[in-house]
């Protein structure tokens, strides 16, 4: 049963940074800020395409960043129903994601190192770390024991790239730990590195037969 609300409608408030920006997802019916989605869009051939950095021209289409609700968006047929007219899906859209928001880290990292906001070499940033100076870490998913222990206690901490993939971020051959100081880019890294983790999760054996 629709219930229809019978209260005087209220003025809008303009979003503040107590009050986020939400967006309906497509999948859940759900209102969340836009950090917690990811949004698309259709090109001029109906194709979706997912527009990370939200400056796509077009009407959005927000999905909630989980690997679930990418699955059941693509599957489901549910871009076609929320954009009201054939949507034509890649089949490894949610892949496409992952690649795309990992792509995305990389070059954001490589500006926060721009606006001096890394330290790296794994002496330099377990003294930052002791300091107290560090938001998050990389850690290289390829690390040896010893710094993955000494880091393990880390609350923000990014295992996703190899040595050679953190280092290629930041102009250099390899790196094994990098750290993040308190900085726009560094929120900005965080909240990507979110998405990432829900879009990359695991799908368990129930979602995977869906």
């Amino acid at each position: 049963m629709t219930t229809v609300s019978t209260q005087p409608s209220q003025p809008t408030v303009p979003p503040t940074a107590s009050q986020p920006t939400l967006r309906r997802c497509l999948v859940t019916g759900v209102d969340k800020p836009k950090s917690d989605l990811i949004r698309f869009v259709l090109d001029p051939e109906k194709r979706v395409v997912p527009d990370l950095t939200g400056r796509l021209p077009g009407h959005g289409l927000w999905v909630s960043a989980t690997r679930d609700a990418l699955k059941q968006a693509t599957t489901k047929n549910m871009f076609t129903r929320a954009a009201k007219t054939k949507a034509v899906v890649d089949a490894d859209l949610p892949a496409q994601v992952e690649r795309l928001l990992v792509r995305r880290v990389s070059e954001l990292l490589g500006l926060a190192r721009a606006a001096r906001a890394v330290v790296t070499r794994e002496p330099v940033v377990l003294e930052a770390l002791a300091g107290g100076s560090l938001v998050a870490v990389f850690l290289a998913s390829d690390a040896g024991g010893d710094i993955r222990k000494k880091l393990s206690r880390v609350p923000m901490l990014f295992t996703c790239f190899s040595r050679e993939e953190l280092g290629a971020a930041l102009g250099r051959e390899q790196l094994v730990a990098v750290g993040l100081k308190a900085h726009p880019l560094t929120s900005k890294i965080v909240e990507e590195m979110t998405r990432w983790q829900g879009v990359s999760a695991p799908l368990d054996d129930h979602q995977e037969n869906d």
